[in-house]
């Protein structure tokens, strides 16, 4: 069970946080041991737990995080009176929760990355690896500004390929909502005027006709089975198989396909460069690499050239026997193996993928707005022609 306390150190600075304990009486002896001074104890609700410990620590807090700490490390503070005091000032309460509980795993005696690494779904994979690796190098500060690079560029990686999909997603619901909301509200009474006239209705109008008479008439029943499609391709989504197959299927996408799959490689060059400086063994590196893939599909292709590599096969050559991989990286991480500068191959080969995922994702906005216009003017166009067509030809009827 957790409870909340609120209390004062031994050096009479108030802090808050929360224990895991199986009573009440076990949570103040915790505290005790601290020789802490209790001024509140109460045990946290189910819901209040769940809001708190659910999910990852955002990414910008965390980098924030890691240089601050980094920074009172190298002026001469200790470890725990720096957790406190980011502790204190952080504006994310879920890593001020998580930095308390840190805090009393330290003092107890264990490891930062012990302590870390009990929070494994909070932090990154390889954060509490690389702290372990800080800590017996005596190199802290240096591996968490390592580490605040590694979350920057992973960062701006993610917010440039979601920047370039927002505008053209943007126009493509505006625009559908702006099409349905004619056809529903909008030309349904025009419609029917036409309807009442005895005259031969151009092609264009009777479509029209048609299809707000269905709306009119069906409407619930499409919005019915829109959120039943969309519901059940989301629990499809979430099963195994579903993944599998949206994954296998967005690589056959034109230019979508690419960006996955170069965001990929550039991510994993990116996290084995810095794993193979920090002193980590290459098959280690690859546990952890294949662990962060997203992707089934590349996640599969590299848990079959981990398991190649640790049979003494390398790794270049595994990655050539398989499509998926792109040439250039497999020539790089063969030149790597032979030289022996992979950590820096794969530095240059992150920043490669990164510059082409930047350009892939230009290319794929370029070609999705003048798309998109195309679309929205024939809809429009089609909308335009139908309505406008009758009007001629009963006027003509008229004169």
């Amino acid at each position: 069970m957790a409870y909340r306390y609120v209390a004062y150190t031994p050096q009479g600075e108030k802090t808050e946080g929360e224990v895991q304990a199986s009573t009440e009486e076990a949570a103040e002896e915790l505290l005790w041991d601290q020789d802490y001074l209790i001024v509140s104890l109460e045990e946290t609700s189910e819901r209040e737990g769940l809001h708190l410990f659910g999910g990852k620590i955002a990414t910008r807090d965390l980098i924030v995080f890691s240089r601050q700490f980094a920074t009172l490390i190298e002026s001469g503070i200790p470890i725990v009176r720096a957790l406190h005091l980011l502790q204190e000032q952080t504006e994310n309460r879920r890593l001020e929760q998580i930095l308390s509980e840190v805090v009393v795993d330290v003092q107890q005696g264990a490891f930062l990355s012990q302590a870390i690494l009990k929070h494994e779904n909070a932090f990154p994979m390889l954060y509490g690896r690389l702290i372990a690796v800080g800590e017996r190098a005596g190199n802290l500060e240096m591996v968490l500004r390592q580490l605040a690079t590694y979350l920057e560029k992973e960062e701006a990686l993610v917010h440039k390929i979601r920047g370039a999909m927002a505008y053209p997603t943007f126009v493509l619901v505006v625009a559908l909502g702006v099409v349905l909301l004619m056809v529903i509200v909008a030309l349904p009474p025009l419609m029917e005027l036409f309807s009442t006239f005895d005259a031969q209705l151009p092609l264009p109008t009777r479509m029209l006709i048609a299809i707000t008479d269905f709306f009119a008439v069906y409407k619930f029943h499409v919005l019915g089975g829109l959120i039943a499609v969309v519901a059940a391709g989301a629990i499809f989504f979430r099963t195994e198989t579903g993944k599998a197959f949206f994954d296998r299927l967005f690589l056959k996408v034109p230019l979508v396909g690419k960006i996955i799959v170069q965001g990929a490689v550039a991510r994993m060059c990116r996290s084995i460069a810095t794993l193979l400086r920090a002193g980590i063994a290459l098959p280690e590196i690859m546990e952890m690499v294949i662990r962060t893939q997203s992707n089934t599909v590349i996640k599969e292709a590299l848990s079959e050239v981990h398991t190649e590599l640790l049979q003494g096969e390398g790794l270049s050559d595994p990655m050539g026997e398989r499509d998926i991989f792109p040439p250039m990286l497999v020539q790089m991480v063969r030149v790597g193996e032979e030289t022996g500068a992979l950590d820096s191959n794969m530095d240059t080969l992150a920043i490669f993928y990164e510059e082409e995922v930047d350009r892939a994702v230009d290319a794929l906005s370029g070609a999705m707005t003048p798309a998109l216009t195309i679309f929205i003017g024939v809809l429009v166009g089609f909308v335009a022609v139908a309505v406008i067509m009758p009007m001629y030809s009963l006027m003509g009827d008229i004169g």
